[in-house]
Protein backbone atom coordinates (compact mmCIF):
# COMPACT_ATOMS: atom_id res chain seq x y z
CA UNK A 1 0.00 0.00 0.00
CA UNK A 2 1.52 3.37 -1.23
CA UNK A 3 2.02 6.63 1.24
CA UNK A 4 -1.11 8.43 -0.42
CA UNK A 5 -3.67 5.72 0.83
CA UNK A 6 -1.86 5.21 4.18
CA UNK A 7 -1.96 8.84 5.25
CA UNK A 8 -3.45 11.13 2.52
CA UNK A 9 -6.99 8.89 2.31
CA UNK A 10 -7.41 8.79 5.83
CA UNK A 11 -7.02 12.15 6.34
CA UNK A 12 -9.32 13.11 3.41
CA UNK A 13 -11.87 10.92 4.52
CA UNK A 14 -11.66 12.22 8.17
CA UNK A 15 -12.18 16.07 6.45
CA UNK A 16 -15.28 14.17 4.62
CA UNK A 17 -16.51 13.00 7.96
CA UNK A 18 -16.18 16.37 9.66
CA UNK A 19 -17.78 18.22 6.70
CA UNK A 20 -20.79 15.31 6.77
CA UNK A 21 -21.02 15.52 10.68
CA UNK A 22 -21.25 19.31 10.41
CA UNK A 23 -23.80 19.00 8.06
CA UNK A 24 -25.81 16.78 9.97
CA UNK A 25 -25.45 19.07 12.88
CA UNK A 26 -26.58 22.52 10.83
CA UNK A 27 -29.45 20.46 9.63
CA UNK A 28 -30.60 19.52 13.19
CA UNK A 29 -29.63 23.13 14.51
CA UNK A 30 -31.74 24.71 11.67
CA UNK A 31 -34.61 22.16 12.79
CA UNK A 32 -34.83 22.57 16.30
CA UNK A 33 -34.57 26.68 15.51
CA UNK A 34 -37.41 26.66 13.80
CA UNK A 35 -39.30 24.32 15.92
CA UNK A 36 -38.78 26.41 18.55
CA UNK A 37 -39.82 29.76 16.55
CA UNK A 38 -42.81 27.73 16.08
CA UNK A 39 -43.78 26.78 19.11
CA UNK A 40 -43.58 30.18 20.60
CA UNK A 41 -45.80 31.66 17.72
CA UNK A 42 -48.52 28.36 18.49
CA UNK A 43 -48.37 29.54 22.17
CA UNK A 44 -48.91 32.53 21.97
CA UNK A 45 -52.06 31.67 19.22
CA UNK A 46 -53.69 29.55 21.77
CA UNK A 47 -53.07 32.73 24.57
CA UNK A 48 -55.26 34.77 21.62
CA UNK A 49 -57.71 32.36 21.45
CA UNK A 50 -58.09 31.95 25.05
CA UNK A 51 -58.74 35.96 25.36
CA UNK A 52 -61.28 36.07 22.49
CA UNK A 53 -62.97 32.95 24.16
CA UNK A 54 -63.30 34.15 27.25
CA UNK A 55 -64.21 38.00 25.87
CA UNK A 56 -67.03 36.39 23.33
CA UNK A 57 -67.84 33.05 24.20
CA UNK A 58 -69.35 30.60 22.08
CA UNK A 59 -71.11 33.00 19.97
CA UNK A 60 -71.43 33.53 15.75
CA UNK A 61 -68.63 35.94 16.40
CA UNK A 62 -66.14 33.49 17.70
CA UNK A 63 -66.75 31.19 14.77
CA UNK A 64 -66.08 33.82 12.60
CA UNK A 65 -63.00 34.96 14.51
CA UNK A 66 -61.63 31.66 14.49
CA UNK A 67 -62.30 31.37 10.95
CA UNK A 68 -60.96 34.69 10.13
CA UNK A 69 -57.81 33.77 12.57
CA UNK A 70 -56.88 30.26 10.95
CA UNK A 71 -56.93 31.82 7.44
CA UNK A 72 -54.30 34.42 8.36
CA UNK A 73 -53.19 37.16 6.03
CA UNK A 74 -50.60 34.83 3.78
CA UNK A 75 -52.42 31.52 3.00
CA UNK A 76 -48.58 30.17 1.95
CA UNK A 77 -47.43 30.89 5.35
CA UNK A 78 -49.69 27.93 7.34
CA UNK A 79 -51.37 26.25 4.52
CA UNK A 80 -52.29 23.19 7.57
CA UNK A 81 -53.46 25.52 10.20
CA UNK A 82 -55.96 24.23 12.58
CA UNK A 83 -57.67 25.66 15.52
CA UNK A 84 -60.00 24.08 17.91
CA UNK A 85 -61.65 24.62 21.33
CA UNK A 86 -63.01 21.83 23.46
CA UNK A 87 -65.29 21.55 26.08
CA UNK A 88 -65.12 19.67 29.61
CA UNK A 89 -67.21 16.70 28.11
CA UNK A 90 -64.96 16.50 25.19
CA UNK A 91 -66.31 17.90 22.15
CA UNK A 92 -64.99 20.56 19.78
CA UNK A 93 -67.49 23.60 20.92
CA UNK A 94 -65.49 25.83 18.28
CA UNK A 95 -62.83 24.86 15.29
CA UNK A 96 -61.75 25.87 11.91
CA UNK A 97 -59.30 24.49 9.35
CA UNK A 98 -59.61 26.81 6.42
CA UNK A 99 -56.43 25.53 4.49
CA UNK A 100 -56.32 21.96 5.70
CA UNK A 101 -55.73 19.11 3.65
CA UNK A 102 -56.82 16.51 6.01
CA UNK A 103 -59.03 18.02 9.23
CA UNK A 104 -57.58 16.48 12.08
CA UNK A 105 -59.98 15.26 15.16
CA UNK A 106 -59.70 18.26 17.66
CA UNK A 107 -61.04 15.80 20.85
CA UNK A 108 -58.08 13.04 20.01
CA UNK A 109 -55.24 15.88 19.94
CA UNK A 110 -56.92 17.74 23.45
CA UNK A 111 -56.34 14.41 25.09
CA UNK A 112 -53.31 14.30 24.72
CA UNK A 113 -53.12 17.13 27.72
CA UNK A 114 -50.83 20.30 28.33
CA UNK A 115 -47.77 20.91 26.11
CA UNK A 116 -46.58 20.24 22.56
CA UNK A 117 -47.07 17.28 20.61
CA UNK A 118 -45.41 16.42 17.20
CA UNK A 119 -47.92 13.91 15.22
CA UNK A 120 -47.85 12.09 12.10
CA UNK A 121 -51.03 12.27 9.78
CA UNK A 122 -50.93 10.85 6.16
CA UNK A 123 -47.77 11.40 5.87
CA UNK A 124 -47.25 15.01 6.99
CA UNK A 125 -45.52 16.21 10.75
CA UNK A 126 -47.64 18.11 12.97
CA UNK A 127 -46.84 20.21 15.65
CA UNK A 128 -49.67 20.58 18.11
CA UNK A 129 -50.13 22.81 20.98
CA UNK A 130 -52.85 22.16 23.81
CA UNK A 131 -53.52 24.70 26.36
CA UNK A 132 -55.58 24.19 29.65
CA UNK A 133 -58.33 27.15 30.45
CA UNK A 134 -60.26 25.77 33.30
CA UNK A 135 -62.38 22.80 31.74
CA UNK A 136 -62.01 23.50 28.19
CA UNK A 137 -58.95 23.10 26.20
CA UNK A 138 -57.49 25.28 23.29
CA UNK A 139 -55.92 22.78 20.37
CA UNK A 140 -53.85 25.25 17.97
CA UNK A 141 -52.04 22.37 15.03
CA UNK A 142 -49.68 23.57 11.84
CA UNK A 143 -47.86 21.54 9.64
CA UNK A 144 -44.23 21.55 9.66
CA UNK A 145 -44.26 21.53 5.94
CA UNK A 146 -43.53 24.50 5.20
CA UNK A 147 -40.66 24.54 8.13
CA UNK A 148 -39.24 21.24 6.65
CA UNK A 149 -38.92 23.29 3.00
CA UNK A 150 -37.36 26.28 5.14
CA UNK A 151 -34.76 23.82 7.11
CA UNK A 152 -34.03 21.73 3.60
CA UNK A 153 -34.05 25.47 1.98
CA UNK A 154 -31.42 26.39 3.92
CA UNK A 155 -29.52 23.16 4.00
CA UNK A 156 -28.84 22.91 0.55
CA UNK A 157 -27.61 26.47 0.61
CA UNK A 158 -25.28 25.82 3.65
CA UNK A 159 -24.05 22.18 2.17
CA UNK A 160 -23.05 24.29 -0.89
CA UNK A 161 -21.20 26.72 1.05
CA UNK A 162 -19.53 24.11 2.94
CA UNK A 163 -19.08 22.08 -0.24
CA UNK A 164 -17.27 24.85 -1.67
CA UNK A 165 -15.24 25.33 0.96
CA UNK A 166 -14.09 21.14 1.34
CA UNK A 167 -12.85 21.27 -2.02
CA UNK A 168 -11.23 24.52 -1.54
CA UNK A 169 -9.26 22.10 1.65
CA UNK A 170 -8.84 19.31 -0.27
CA UNK A 171 -7.31 20.78 -2.79
CA UNK A 172 -5.13 22.71 -0.16
CA UNK A 173 -4.05 20.26 1.75
CA UNK A 174 -3.65 17.43 -1.02
CA UNK A 175 -0.85 20.29 -2.53
CA UNK A 176 0.49 21.06 0.91
CA UNK A 177 0.80 16.96 1.76
CA UNK A 178 2.15 16.70 -2.20
CA UNK A 179 4.81 19.54 -1.89
CA UNK A 180 5.79 19.07 1.51
CA UNK A 181 5.75 15.29 2.59
CA UNK A 182 4.84 12.98 -0.44
CA UNK A 183 6.83 14.54 -2.99
CA UNK A 184 10.19 14.45 -0.78
CA UNK A 185 9.34 10.91 0.58
CA UNK A 186 9.25 10.03 -3.63
CA UNK A 187 12.39 11.41 -4.04
CA UNK A 188 14.17 9.19 -0.97
CA UNK A 189 12.17 6.30 -1.92
CA UNK A 190 13.41 6.63 -5.76
CA UNK A 191 17.24 7.27 -4.90
CA UNK A 192 17.24 4.67 -2.27
CA UNK A 193 16.33 1.89 -5.22
CA UNK A 194 19.03 3.24 -7.32
CA UNK A 195 21.30 2.89 -4.60
CA UNK A 196 19.60 -1.12 -4.16
CA UNK A 197 20.63 -1.43 -7.92
CA UNK A 198 24.06 -0.56 -7.20
CA UNK A 199 24.03 3.14 -8.11
CA UNK A 200 25.98 4.81 -5.59
CA UNK A 201 26.57 8.24 -5.08
CA UNK A 202 23.22 9.26 -5.80
CA UNK A 203 21.56 12.06 -4.75
CA UNK A 204 18.07 13.20 -3.18
CA UNK A 205 16.97 16.72 -4.89
CA UNK A 206 15.99 19.59 -1.83
CA UNK A 207 14.04 21.81 -2.05
CA UNK A 208 15.68 25.46 -1.00
CA UNK A 209 12.73 25.55 1.82
CA UNK A 210 13.92 22.58 2.95
CA UNK A 211 14.86 23.47 6.75
CA UNK A 212 12.19 20.54 8.44
CA UNK A 213 12.80 16.98 9.23
CA UNK A 214 12.36 15.79 5.92
CA UNK A 215 14.96 18.20 4.38
CA UNK A 216 17.47 17.28 7.34
CA UNK A 217 16.91 13.56 6.27
CA UNK A 218 17.28 14.10 2.51
CA UNK A 219 20.72 15.70 3.27
CA UNK A 220 21.62 13.23 5.58
CA UNK A 221 20.84 10.29 2.75
CA UNK A 222 23.08 12.73 0.25
CA UNK A 223 26.01 12.38 2.60
CA UNK A 224 25.69 8.27 3.03
CA UNK A 225 24.74 7.96 -0.25
CA UNK A 226 28.29 9.93 -1.20
CA UNK A 227 30.09 8.11 1.80
CA UNK A 228 29.35 4.82 0.11
CA UNK A 229 30.06 6.05 -3.17
CA UNK A 230 33.29 7.02 -1.75
CA UNK A 231 33.49 3.56 0.05
CA UNK A 232 32.83 1.43 -3.15
CA UNK A 233 35.22 3.26 -4.85
CA UNK A 234 38.21 2.77 -2.21
CA UNK A 235 37.15 -0.87 -1.94
CA UNK A 236 37.38 -0.89 -5.97
CA UNK A 237 40.36 0.18 -6.05
CA UNK A 238 41.87 -1.82 -3.30
CA UNK A 239 39.89 -5.12 -4.83
CA UNK A 240 41.65 -3.85 -8.14
CA UNK A 241 44.94 -3.72 -6.84
CA UNK A 242 44.58 -7.32 -5.09
CA UNK A 243 43.62 -8.39 -8.48
CA UNK A 244 46.69 -7.41 -10.07
CA UNK A 245 48.83 -8.99 -7.58
CA UNK A 246 47.36 -12.18 -7.34
CA UNK A 247 47.64 -12.42 -11.09
CA UNK A 248 50.95 -11.97 -11.02
CA UNK A 249 51.28 -14.67 -8.86
CA UNK A 250 50.01 -17.10 -11.50
CA UNK A 251 52.32 -18.76 -14.31
CA UNK A 252 51.14 -17.84 -17.88
CA UNK A 253 48.65 -19.34 -19.70
CA UNK A 254 50.25 -22.01 -21.66
CA UNK A 255 54.41 -21.84 -21.46
CA UNK A 256 57.37 -24.86 -21.97
CA UNK A 257 59.63 -25.83 -18.47
CA UNK A 258 62.28 -28.34 -18.67
CA UNK A 259 60.54 -31.38 -20.15
CA UNK A 260 56.81 -29.78 -19.45
CA UNK A 261 54.31 -28.34 -21.59
CA UNK A 262 52.01 -26.20 -19.69
CA UNK A 263 48.58 -25.12 -20.29
CA UNK A 264 46.32 -23.42 -17.00
CA UNK A 265 43.73 -21.14 -16.48
CA UNK A 266 42.16 -19.93 -13.02
CA UNK A 267 39.22 -18.04 -13.54
CA UNK A 268 37.99 -16.54 -10.26
CA UNK A 269 34.09 -15.99 -9.01
CA UNK A 270 35.15 -12.54 -7.84
CA UNK A 271 37.59 -10.17 -8.64
CA UNK A 272 40.00 -12.16 -6.38
CA UNK A 273 39.55 -15.42 -5.30
CA UNK A 274 40.90 -18.65 -3.42
CA UNK A 275 42.20 -20.51 -6.53
CA UNK A 276 46.17 -21.04 -7.34
CA UNK A 277 48.08 -22.84 -9.49
CA UNK A 278 51.55 -22.71 -10.33
CA UNK A 279 54.74 -24.90 -11.46
CA UNK A 280 57.94 -24.31 -10.68
CA UNK A 281 61.81 -25.51 -11.46
CA UNK A 282 63.44 -27.51 -7.96
CA UNK A 283 66.91 -28.03 -7.24
CA UNK A 284 67.74 -31.91 -8.47
CA UNK A 285 66.46 -31.96 -12.53
CA UNK A 286 62.76 -31.76 -10.85
CA UNK A 287 59.78 -29.39 -11.49
CA UNK A 288 56.85 -28.91 -8.98
CA UNK A 289 53.28 -28.78 -9.72
CA UNK A 290 51.06 -27.10 -7.41
CA UNK A 291 47.31 -26.73 -7.57
CA UNK A 292 45.35 -25.46 -3.97
CA UNK A 293 42.01 -24.13 -3.32
CA UNK A 294 41.55 -21.96 -0.10
CA UNK A 295 38.16 -21.74 1.34
CA UNK A 296 36.57 -18.32 0.48
CA UNK A 297 36.22 -15.28 -2.48
CA UNK A 298 37.76 -12.60 -0.94
CA UNK A 299 40.98 -10.76 -0.48
CA UNK A 300 42.14 -12.62 2.88
CA UNK A 301 41.62 -16.02 0.44
CA UNK A 302 43.63 -14.24 -1.95
CA UNK A 303 46.40 -13.01 0.72
CA UNK A 304 46.33 -16.63 2.07
CA UNK A 305 47.37 -18.27 -1.47
CA UNK A 306 50.31 -16.03 -1.27
CA UNK A 307 51.07 -17.41 1.55
CA UNK A 308 50.83 -21.39 0.60
CA UNK A 309 52.28 -20.32 -2.78
CA UNK A 310 55.65 -19.14 -1.21
CA UNK A 311 55.73 -21.81 2.06
CA UNK A 312 55.21 -24.51 -0.74
CA UNK A 313 58.43 -23.33 -2.76
CA UNK A 314 60.16 -22.70 0.36
CA UNK A 315 59.74 -26.25 1.52
CA UNK A 316 60.17 -27.89 -1.74
CA UNK A 317 63.63 -27.00 -2.52
CA UNK A 318 65.18 -29.30 0.66
CA UNK A 319 61.90 -31.37 1.11
CA UNK A 320 62.80 -34.90 0.23
CA UNK A 321 58.88 -35.88 -0.90
CA UNK A 322 55.98 -33.71 -1.63
CA UNK A 323 54.03 -35.13 1.14
CA UNK A 324 56.25 -33.68 3.51
CA UNK A 325 56.01 -30.27 2.11
CA UNK A 326 52.47 -30.40 3.02
CA UNK A 327 53.05 -31.34 6.58
CA UNK A 328 55.10 -28.06 6.79
CA UNK A 329 52.37 -25.76 5.05
CA UNK A 330 50.04 -27.72 7.04
CA UNK A 331 51.62 -26.78 10.13
CA UNK A 332 51.89 -23.23 9.41
CA UNK A 333 48.29 -23.09 7.79
CA UNK A 334 47.06 -24.65 11.30
CA UNK A 335 48.92 -21.32 13.25
CA UNK A 336 48.06 -18.69 11.01
CA UNK A 337 45.12 -19.38 9.03
CA UNK A 338 41.88 -18.05 10.95
CA UNK A 339 39.59 -20.67 12.63
CA UNK A 340 36.85 -22.59 10.48
CA UNK A 341 38.83 -22.33 7.18
CA UNK A 342 41.24 -24.67 5.39
CA UNK A 343 43.05 -25.54 2.20
CA UNK A 344 42.85 -28.70 -0.48
CA UNK A 345 46.07 -28.95 -2.15
CA UNK A 346 47.78 -31.14 -4.75
CA UNK A 347 51.17 -31.13 -5.17
CA UNK A 348 53.61 -33.18 -6.87
CA UNK A 349 57.38 -32.76 -8.92
CA UNK A 350 58.49 -34.44 -12.09
CA UNK A 351 61.41 -36.09 -11.53
CA UNK A 352 63.19 -36.36 -15.03
CA UNK A 353 66.10 -38.55 -13.88
CA UNK A 354 64.11 -41.18 -12.67
CA UNK A 355 60.99 -40.71 -14.95
CA UNK A 356 58.65 -40.61 -11.80
CA UNK A 357 56.00 -38.37 -11.05
CA UNK A 358 56.16 -37.88 -7.14
CA UNK A 359 52.78 -36.53 -5.58
CA UNK A 360 50.65 -35.76 -2.68
CA UNK A 361 46.68 -35.00 -1.84
CA UNK A 362 45.75 -33.06 0.55
CA UNK A 363 42.24 -33.05 0.54
CA UNK A 364 41.90 -32.18 -3.13
CA UNK A 365 40.32 -33.53 -5.90
CA UNK A 366 41.77 -36.75 -7.39
CA UNK A 367 44.26 -35.80 -10.43
CA UNK A 368 44.39 -37.88 -13.25
CA UNK A 369 47.28 -39.52 -15.23
CA UNK A 370 47.12 -40.35 -18.78
CA UNK A 371 49.13 -42.23 -20.61
CA UNK A 372 50.66 -42.05 -24.02
CA UNK A 373 48.10 -44.85 -25.31
CA UNK A 374 44.92 -42.59 -23.56
CA UNK A 375 44.67 -44.47 -20.24
CA UNK A 376 44.25 -42.68 -17.47
CA UNK A 377 45.06 -43.35 -13.71
CA UNK A 378 43.83 -41.42 -11.18
CA UNK A 379 45.80 -40.13 -8.41
CA UNK A 380 43.17 -40.48 -5.50
CA UNK A 381 43.74 -38.49 -1.91
CA UNK A 382 46.96 -39.30 0.53
CA UNK A 383 46.00 -37.12 3.73
CA UNK A 384 43.20 -34.99 4.97
CA UNK A 385 42.31 -31.06 4.87
CA UNK A 386 44.94 -28.45 5.80
CA UNK A 387 44.63 -25.87 8.64
CA UNK A 388 42.59 -28.37 10.44
CA UNK A 389 44.74 -30.53 12.70
CA UNK A 390 48.18 -29.76 12.99
CA UNK A 391 49.81 -33.38 13.95
CA UNK A 392 48.87 -35.36 11.10
CA UNK A 393 50.72 -37.59 8.63
CA UNK A 394 51.25 -36.90 4.81
CA UNK A 395 51.78 -39.59 2.70
CA UNK A 396 52.81 -39.43 -0.64
CA UNK A 397 53.00 -41.36 -3.86
CA UNK A 398 55.09 -42.26 -6.70
CA UNK A 399 53.60 -42.95 -10.47
CA UNK A 400 55.88 -43.91 -13.08
CA UNK A 401 55.83 -41.20 -16.48
CA UNK A 402 56.53 -42.23 -19.80
CA UNK A 403 57.31 -39.49 -22.82
CA UNK A 404 53.84 -38.36 -23.85
CA UNK A 405 52.11 -38.34 -20.43
CA UNK A 406 49.81 -36.09 -19.53
CA UNK A 407 48.80 -34.33 -15.77
CA UNK A 408 45.37 -33.13 -15.12
CA UNK A 409 45.03 -31.46 -11.64
CA UNK A 410 41.78 -28.97 -10.82
CA UNK A 411 39.88 -27.66 -8.50
CA UNK A 412 36.28 -28.55 -7.60
CA UNK A 413 34.59 -25.47 -8.94
CA UNK A 414 35.15 -27.17 -12.05
CA UNK A 415 33.31 -30.10 -11.37
CA UNK A 416 30.60 -28.96 -8.90
CA UNK A 417 29.78 -26.68 -11.72
CA UNK A 418 25.72 -26.27 -11.52
CA UNK A 419 23.79 -26.59 -14.34
CA UNK A 420 19.73 -26.69 -15.16
CA UNK A 421 17.85 -28.02 -11.83
CA UNK A 422 21.55 -27.69 -9.34
CA UNK A 423 22.76 -30.92 -11.66
CA UNK A 424 26.97 -31.26 -11.20
CA UNK A 425 28.90 -31.18 -14.56
CA UNK A 426 30.99 -33.75 -12.81
CA UNK A 427 34.12 -35.58 -14.20
CA UNK A 428 32.66 -37.46 -16.94
CA UNK A 429 33.03 -35.63 -20.20
CA UNK A 430 35.97 -34.05 -18.15
CA UNK A 431 38.15 -37.65 -18.47
CA UNK A 432 36.28 -38.10 -21.97
CA UNK A 433 38.15 -35.03 -23.45
CA UNK A 434 41.37 -36.20 -21.81
CA UNK A 435 41.31 -39.56 -22.92
CA UNK A 436 40.79 -38.50 -26.47
CA UNK A 437 43.14 -35.26 -26.44
CA UNK A 438 45.63 -37.27 -28.93
CA UNK A 439 47.56 -35.13 -30.30
CA UNK A 440 45.89 -31.79 -29.51
CA UNK A 441 48.22 -28.98 -27.61
CA UNK A 442 47.52 -29.03 -23.74
CA UNK A 443 46.24 -25.26 -24.25
CA UNK A 444 43.43 -26.53 -26.74
CA UNK A 445 42.26 -29.44 -24.01
CA UNK A 446 41.73 -26.61 -21.26
CA UNK A 447 39.88 -24.22 -23.48
CA UNK A 448 37.62 -27.39 -24.55
CA UNK A 449 37.27 -28.64 -21.01
CA UNK A 450 36.44 -24.67 -19.98
CA UNK A 451 34.35 -24.02 -23.04
CA UNK A 452 31.69 -27.45 -22.34
CA UNK A 453 31.41 -26.58 -18.60
CA UNK A 454 30.32 -23.12 -19.73
CA UNK A 455 27.97 -24.78 -22.06
CA UNK A 456 26.65 -27.01 -19.17
CA UNK A 457 26.14 -24.35 -16.59
CA UNK A 458 24.11 -21.98 -19.45
CA UNK A 459 24.71 -18.57 -18.99
CA UNK A 460 24.33 -19.14 -14.81
CA UNK A 461 26.58 -17.14 -12.64
CA UNK A 462 29.69 -19.04 -12.03
CA UNK A 463 29.26 -19.62 -8.06
CA UNK A 464 32.85 -20.85 -7.19
CA UNK A 465 36.70 -20.41 -8.70
CA UNK A 466 37.27 -22.59 -11.57
CA UNK A 467 41.22 -23.81 -11.77
CA UNK A 468 42.45 -26.03 -14.57
CA UNK A 469 46.27 -26.90 -15.29
CA UNK A 470 47.32 -29.56 -17.55
CA UNK A 471 50.92 -30.84 -18.02
CA UNK A 472 52.30 -33.02 -20.77
CA UNK A 473 55.61 -34.62 -20.19
CA UNK A 474 57.99 -34.41 -23.12
CA UNK A 475 61.48 -35.31 -22.42
CA UNK A 476 64.23 -33.69 -24.45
Amino acid sequence: MTLRFKFVLPINLILLLVLGASLVWEWRRLEATGLAVLRTRLDEEARFIQAAYRKFGITPRFAEFLGAFCHATDTLASPEHQVAVVDESGEAVASAAVHARRPMDAARLADLGEGFWVLREGGDSYLVRVATDGERRVVVAESTRTLDAQVRANLWNHAGWYLGSGVLLFIAINLIMRRAVLRPIRRLYRAARLIEQGKLGTQVEIDFDGDDELGALSRRFNAMSRTLAEEAEANRREMETARRVQSHLLPPSEFRLGCLEVAGRCLQAGPVGGDIYDVQPLPGDRVGVLVADLSGHNVAAALHTAMVRAIVWREAEQANSPGEVLARLNERLCRDLPEEHFVTAFFAWFDFRSGRLHYANAGHPSAYLRSPMGCLSELETTSPLLGILPEVTHDCAVAEVESGSWLLAYTDGLTETQGAQGKQWGTVEMTELLRSSGQTAPSQVVDQVLERAAVFRNGQSQQDDITIMLAKYVPR
